[in-house]
């Protein structure tokens, strides 16, 4: 149980990134626009890292508005990567060094777009299937039982920190030695749900850690770069397959070219990755976001 002060710095993070979901929501056509759709991610990820750090008991159905949020990021996903895709195929063909190789990235433009169309069908039909509970509930002010605790509003904020720097963190050392997609995409959303906590947990600061967060953010960015590319370079290698399997040749020569632009692209992302991850772990993170917190840093040392 969060003491009074917490709670009530929670709810007030509650409120500010409910109110922008609900509002992104609100227009009728905000799934048929890449930008709208990727906002509206992004909202329910932010109001979802809110909920993960509530007292969950004090909320009436926090486990049904949690899951809700859940699935609606999940039906978004795949829309959203070919997005991606799309957008970063056409940064390829504009820069495509001759007439050939532009011809076979408008020819791969023309599958995923494809592919984009009928996942917004399955995704609009998801959609329509969701029942989205009212949000509107997790507004009505909790009953804060026992809320008197021999813990500063400090100290509780770490404790929710502490935690979530261990899991985004401690593991970047041997991810920067081995280039593995999947381990590296899970540590971009550990990192992602740190980062959101930090800005729930902002008013609990006595300076907002603001190079701590560029840190995150810098992380984030080249695992996101690096996600982004992997995927791409796993759907052109389905595409190249595919294609050699008609024996359209030419085709296939065209992509692997691609294919060794769009790898050479990841490793670079990977290597910023590797540049940023040094020195960034738990034990430099305790000491930054303590003392920011006002506590003495984590060595028990004065800061």
């Amino acid at each position: 149980m969060h003491p009074a002060e917490l709670a009530i710095l929670l709810h007030r993070a509650l409120e500010v990134r409910l109110a922008r979901l609900q509002e992104l929501l609100e227009n009728d056509l905000w799934s048929e626009d890449s930008e709208q759709l990727h906002q509206v991610r992004v909202a329910a990820r932010r109001l979802g890292a809110v909920l993960d750090l509530v007292d969950a008991e004090i909320y009436p159905g926090h486990k049904g508005h949690r899951r809700a949020l859940k699935n609606l990021v999940d039906i978004l996903g795949l829309t959203r990567e070919l997005d991606v895709h799309a957008g970063h195929l056409s940064t390829y063909h504009q820069e495509a060094r001759t007439p050939t190789q532009a011809a076979v990235i408008e020819h791969l433009l023309d599958l995923v777009d494809r592919g984009r169309a009928k996942a917004r069908r399955t995704m609009n039909k998801k959609l329509e299937r969701l029942r989205l509970p009212d949000l509107r509930r997790l507004l009505e002010v909790p009953a804060l039982r026992n809320p008197f605790q021999p813990i500063s509003l400090q100290e509780a904020a770490w404790a929710c920190l502490e935690p979530r720097s261990e899991a985004a963190l401690g593991d970047l050392a041997s991810l920067a030695a081995h280039e593995d997609p999947l381990a590296l995409h899970k540590t971009r959303v550990r990192i992602k749900k740190l980062r959101y906590a930090i800005e729930a947990l902002e008013s609990a600061f006595a300076e907002c850690p603001e190079s701590v967060l560029r840190d995150l953010r810098g992380l984030q960015t080249a695992l996101g770069d690096h996600h982004d590319l992997a995927t791409l370079e796993a759907l052109l290698w389905d595409m190249e397959g595919k294609l050699r399997l008609r024996g359209h040749l030419t085709l296939c020569g065209g992509v692997l070219d691609l294919l060794g632009d769009v790898a050479e692209t990841r490793r670079a992302a990977f290597d910023r990755f590797v540049t940023l991850a040094q020195g960034q772990d738990h034990g430099a993170f305790a000491r930054a976001v303590r003392p920011a917190l006002g506590l003495s840093p984590a060595d028990g040392s004065q800061a």
